[in-house]
C-alpha cells in the first residue's frame, strides 16, 4: 500500500508541475491587438481558460497533498 501511495504521491507531483507550466507557457496574456467587443471576447475567453488550467492545478495539488497525509498515516500505523 505503501509504495502505491508514494508512487501515486510522485504522479500527482509531477501532473501539478506540468499543469502549472502550461498555465505559465500556454495561456497567452491580455492582447493588445484587438479593440471593443473582440478585444472583450478575448480576454474574457483567455481569463475562463486560465481559471479551468488553475481549477486543475488546484485538483491535482489537492489530490497530491491528500496522498502525501495518507502516506503519513500508513507510515504512523506502520511504525
Amino acid at each position: 500500500l505503501l509504495a502505491l501511495l508514494e508512487e501515486q504521491y510522485r504522479r500527482l507531483d509531477q501532473l501539478a508541475a506540468r499543469l502549472d507550466t502550461a498555465r505559465h507557457t500556454m495561456i497567452p496574456p491580455p492582447a493588445n491587438f484587438w479593440i471593443g467587443h473582440a478585444r472583450l471576447a478575448y480576454d474574457s475567453l483567455m481569463d475562463a481558460m486560465g481559471g479551468l488550467v488553475l481549477a486543475g492545478v488546484a485538483a491535482v495539488s489537492s489530490a497530491r497533498d491528500r496522498t502525501g497525509r495518507a502516506i503519513t498515516e500508513v507510515n504512523s500505523r506502520v511504525g
